[in-house]
């Protein structure tokens, strides 16, 4: 192989690695927000606990 094609085939690897590591970056970046929007859904659906919920059993069966 020729210096040229060499060099040719080393920008495109280097230009693939750098589209490869972009699209890393907006996916890490889309995770963290439906991560954040996740979280603040559970935070919001949360109820509220009755003080006297869970204290008594019914043993009538």
């Amino acid at each position: 192989m020729d210096v040229a094609g060499a060099s040719i085939a080393m920008s495109t690897m280097q230009a693939k690695q750098q589209f490869s590591m972009g699209m890393a970056n907006e996916v890490k970046q889309q995770m963290e927000q439906q991560g954040d929007a996740f979280n603040k859904l559970v935070e919001s659906s949360q109820v509220p606990s009755h003080p006297s919920l869970g204290h008594n059993v019914d043993l009538k069966g």
